[in-house]
């Protein structure tokens, strides 16, 4: 029969070692600005609407001003501050389903949804070097009046900024 201290000590040897992973994906580089750029939109996506493109832009920035421990966030092409640590974002949509305002309004229960997938994909804007690429998505299907579908790229901006706090603030 094993004694009680036998059965607890893997436990704490098992919670140090997630405290110590923890804090090592938290010891990471932490970055004091966002470069956005325009995205792409995938070849087979050929119903994106142009205001779309430039709304994912114009979401994500204004979600990521928000951000606390952000110190600023920059456009395309803007200039990069000297020695600060910079997170360069990008993306490319692969999916956007139109949707129906007047079927969400009338049916409700996701009819009519309006979705937006894109490959979103973070860089260390100094070395170019690409530190992670992930899934995200916005979706409406539910508002006031059935929501209106341009808000899917505000959901989107929401679930990048999300990333990016988990990851680079």
């Amino acid at each position: 029969m094993k004694s009680r201290s036998a059965r607890i000590l893997p436990l704490f040897l098992c919670a140090g070692l997630v405290i110590a992973l923890g804090g090592e994906k938290k010891g990471g580089t932490r970055y004091e600005y966002v470069q956005v750029d325009r995205f792409n939109v995938a070849e087979d996506v050929v119903d994106f609407p142009a205001d779309y493109q430039i709304g994912i832009m114009e979401d994500l920035i204004k979600a990521l001003q928000r951000t606390k421990n952000l110190t600023g966030v920059l456009r395309e092409g803007e200039t990069l501050p000297e020695g600060k640590q910079v997170l360069h974002l990008t993306g490319t949509v692969t999916k956007f389903k139109k949707g129906s305002q007047a079927a969400r309004y009338l049916v409700g229960f996701g009819a009519g949804a309006t979705v937006v997938v894109a490959q979103v994909r973070f860089y260390d804007a100094t070395t170019k070097q690409l530190l992670l690429e992930r899934k995200a998505d916005g979706k409406v299907w539910i508002g006031v009046m059935g929501g209106k579908s341009a808000g899917a790229t505000n959901g989107l901006a929401k679930e990048i900024v999300k990333v990016v706090k988990a990851n680079f603030l």
